[in-house]
This record gives structure tokens, C-alpha cells and sequence, in this order.
């Protein structure tokens, strides 16, 4: 089977596709149809979906991201490769910076497919519905991420581990709220990863991210501004595009990995 493949891009990351063409998919988490990208590549489908909405309309706090995993699930998406753009809280992780994340804190978003009476169908024909507990001891897809580690690791500017925060946003972290994310062993700050990881991982979609560094956190540096993240990832895009690509070429294109053997009841 031809398992597809979707590219999530962040701020500042709102395109990747050769001559992509527009697909709507309706989803019953959402009045408003989920925009996305479709392209073949290494003649595998593959998707590209732009986290924050076309022409970066939709705040942090505002994503629906059960619309946007839902959406996937329709599509038959196996495997996600996401981008995003944080913060550093370390001193030692620079500006620059590719981080592939193993870890995540989130306190802030309780977020879950299953309730309200939710049941998913998998390929396998198994169904869950119910209350779900699911296994996060690996929160990102360890297939993934040795992929990608392939390619970055020729990176000078790359780090193979790293620990998100995800922060509610839209607004940046308080010095102090910084310094609390330090003593609790976090790398780096964001304000949307975690709930993709949960939701992907619910309904058995692998998924991994390579995060971005794209400033020091409040606190290690003067001003934190929106600005310098688009600036930085714009600097990087065509690099960060290449890495993409040369991880979708080394994904098996018939064979799935074992995320949904993570889903308990």
C-alpha cells in the first residue's frame, strides 16, 4: 500500500510542494473545510498542511487541531513530518539551531479525539472508541526520527534530542516562566507541537518534528518579536526543504511502523 505522507509547516514555513494542488477536506470538527497541499513525490502522495492557515491567519490558540489530524486520517496520511519554530531556553542551544525533539511538557492544553462519543476505524479494520489511554513514553515516532536524524546529523547546527514546552500562547513567556521551564528540564519552547503529537498518535499516525531554533527565549535575550522567526526560517527555508525531501527518500514507501500498537483502552 502507497501510505501517505503530509508535511506540517509552522510559522514562518508555508510551502513545500512542487506544483501543488488545493484539497479541502471537510471533517465533523469543523464548519470550515481544512485546507491542503497535494504533490507526488518519490511516487509517494504526499501532503502539505500549513499549521497556521493560508497566509498565516489563524493565532496559536485559535488552531483546530483535531480538524487538521482528523483531516489526515481521512486522507489515509500515515506519517507526519512536522516543522515548528521555538525558542530556546538553554544558553548552549544557539539561533540557528535544528533540534530533533524526543520529549515534550504540556500542562496547558488537555486535548483528546476520544470523547463526546468519538470512534475511529483503522486500516486493519479495528475500531476504538470509549475512554483511551495512550502511551506517550516515546511521544515522537522513533521510526521518524532516526530518519531524520540521518540527514541532520551532517549538520553542525543540529542537536539529535531536545525537550519542547508547549506554552498556550499567542503571547511569549515571562523571564520568570523561562527560568520555571529551565529547572524543569525543557530545551525549548512553543506553542503547538505537543497537542499533533497526542492527536496523531491517537488515531496510530507517525509523527516527528524538526524544531527550528529561532531566538533565545524572554530573558536570554533583550526583545522577543515575531519578526525575527519568519526571518530566520525565510534564511533557512530552502535548507530546511532539502532536509525534507531527502528524509521523504529514505521513508519505506509499503511498510508502517509500530505507533498504533501505543493505543490502550
Amino acid at each position: 500500500m502507497n501510505e501517505a505522507l503530509c508535511i506540517i509547516g509552522g510559522s514562518g514555513f508555508y510551502d513545500f510542494l512542487p506544483s501543488p494542488q488545493e484539497k479541502s477536506v471537510e471533517t465533523p470538527f469543523s464548519n470550515e473545510a481544512i485546507l491542503l497541499y497535494h504533490s507526488v513525490i518519490e511516487n509517494r502522495d504526499v501532503y502539505f498542511l500549513p499549521r497556521h492557515g493560508k497566509g498565516h491567519s489563524i493565532p496559536p490558540h485559535r488552531i483546530n487541531f483535531k480538524a487538521n489530524i482528523y483531516a489526515l486520517h481521512l486522507l489515509s496520511v500515515s506519517r507526519v513530518l512536522s516543522t515548528s519554530a521555538v525558542g530556546s531556553v538553554q544558553t548552549k542551544i544557539n539561533p540557528g539551531s535544528y533540534v530533533l525533539l524526543d520529549q515534550f511538557i504540556d500542562f496547558i492544553r488537555p486535548i483528546t479525539f476520544f470523547e463526546d462519543d468519538f470512534s475511529v476505524k483503522f486500516p486493519d479494520g479495528n475500531e476504538l472508541s470509549g475512554v483511551i489511554h495512550t502511551d506517550m513514553t516515546d511521544p515522537y515516532c522513533t521510526d521518524l526520527r532516526h530518519h531524520i536524524s540521518e540527514v541532520i546529523s551532517k549538520f553542525s547546527h543540529s542537536r539529535l534530542t531536545g525537550t519542547y514546552y508547549c506554552a498556550a500562547g499567542p503571547r511569549f513567556e515571562t523571564p520568570a516562566e523561562i527560568k520555571a521551564l529551565q529547572s524543569m528540564g525543557a530545551d525549548v519552547v512553543g506553542m503547538t507541537n505537543s497537542s499533533e503529537a497526542i492527536l496523531c498518535r491517537e488515531l496510530g499516525i507517525c509523527y516527528s518534528s524538526i524544531a527550528l531554533v529561532t531566538n533565545f527565549a524572554a530573558g536570554l535575550q533583550k526583545v522577543v518579536n515575531h519578526q525575527e522567526v519568519i526571518d530566520l526560517f525565510n534564511q533557512r527555508a530552502s535548507e530546511l526543504k532539502k532536509i525534507l525531501n531527502d528524509v521523504i527518500k529514505l521513508i519505506p514507501i509499503d511498510k508502517s511502523c509500530s505507533c498504533r500498537s501505543h493505543i490502550t483502552k
